[in-house]
This record gives structure tokens, sequence and C-alpha cells, in this order.
């Protein structure tokens, strides 16, 4: 194939959520004065709801305050809310320089990039100020558009407003949420992103890159990227 666009994930592919120092969900339950295990359920649950942008950061908490009978006031749910706005903000400008250059190779050769993210929203909204921002030619947050990866039909929205069909695009992730295999069966051609879980296998498990990549192959470093890039569209290199 020649590769005519990248679609990358952007969390633990870009960034990771793990580096970003937000309030930990047993922080946010102990803060709301709620069981850590019933609150992760709800939070885990509502899940879609977020995603699709129905529910933003700080309703969710309400949401699950009110289900779960807690009496944490309008306040704490907003200084939450609030700390982790500022977390992921503060994140989405320290880019790791490894992948700065990464992008910037890959669209100096003149291949264009796009990002497709599951977000609610909090998670970005400091996006326009990162220096990711520069390199996309077309960016899709779920809670935006209301579609979530592995839906074929995100892939698909982002392969419209691109102007391409999928056999023309790679698709670049970590494999979470089952990514990869939903831009393979809309005709992508997926390869795991392995340098950011192998960070993470204490918190992920050794086997993290196994069973996210499943049989998708395996990019450990970002160097591999604009290597498999240039193999993939050698004209674009001269």
């Amino acid at each position: 194939m020649a590769v005519k666009v990248v679609v990358f994930d952007l969390f633990e592919t870009l960034i990771s959520e793990f580096d970003a120092r937000h309030p930990s969900i047993s922080e946010v339950a102990q803060t709301l004065q709620l069981p850590v295990e019933d609150f992760q359920r709800e939070y885990e649950n509502l899940q879609p709801t977020r995603y699709t942008g129905r529910l933003d950061y700080a309703a969710s908490l309400r949401y699950i305050v009110g289900k779960l009978g807690g009496k944490s006031p309008e306040s704490t749910i907003k200084t939450l809310a609030e700390r982790r706005y500022s977390a992921f903000a503060g994140h989405l400008r320290h880019v790791k320089p490894e992948i700065l250059n990464m992008l910037n190779e890959i669209t100096s050769s003149g291949i264009r990039l796009c990002l497709i993210s599951n977000t609610d929203g909090s998670e970005v909204l400091d996006w326009a100020n990162s220096p990711l921002v520069r390199f996309f030619e077309v960016t899709i947050f779920s809670h935006a558009v209301g579609m979530v990866k592995p839906d074929p039909h995100i892939y698909q929205h982002a392969c419209k407003n691109l102007g391409v069909a999928p056999s023309d695009c790679i698709f670049i992730g970590d494999g979470n949420s089952d990514e990869l295999r939903g831009a393979a069966q809309v005709g992508m051609s997926p390869f795991c992103a392995a340098w950011f879980l192998r960070q993470h296998t204490n918190l992920l498990g050794e086997d993290i890159v196994m069973r996210r990549a499943v049989s998708y192959p395996v990019l450990y470093h970002p160097s591999a990227l604009t290597d498999r890039v240039r193999d993939l569209c050698p004209g674009c290199y001269q």
C-alpha cells in the first residue's frame, strides 16, 4: 500500500494518561466520601454516556453522588473537575520530544495526519494550546461527534473529512477500546503503539502489549513508526 494518511490515537500513543497526575479514581471517591469500588463501578458504567458527550465530567460526578446517596457539596465537585482540567491542560503542553520529532518527520514528508480519540471532553479542553495541534489536519474527539472507537462510523467519519479511503490510511494506537480491530474492520492498516505501554507494565501487566496488539504489528518506539511510514511511502521521502 501507499500510505496517504496516518491516523493516531491520543492517550498512550502521543501522551500517556498515567503521567497526567489528575485525581485518581480512589482519590475522587474518597474526596466525595463514597466507597471506592462503588464509585469506580458507576464511573465505568457511565463511560459510553461520557464519551458520546451526553454527560461532561462534572455532571458525571454529580450523577454518581446522587445515585450512591452521597452528600458532597457542589463546590467539591467543581474543585475536582477543575483539578482534572488543569492536570490534562498541563500535560497536553508537555509532549515528549521523540513524539514531536516523529510527527514532524512524517508531516514533512507530505503525509497527512488525523487524530481520533475517545474523550469526555475534560481531557482536551486545552487542546488548542498543545504543541500537538499543529500537526493534525483533522481532529475527532468522540464527545464532540457522538461516536466512540471501535464504532466503524468514527473511522469512516475521519476518512470522509479527509477525502480518502480507509485503505489509504494506517492507524496507530495502543489498542485500548478495541480500536485496532475497529480500524481494521473499515479497511485501515492498524499498528500497536507500544512505547507507553512498556513504561507502565507495573500498572497494566507484563503481558499488556501482547493483549492489546493481538495479531497486529507492534511498534516499540516512535522512530519505528517513521521507518514503517518510509517503507510504505518511499516516494514521500525523496
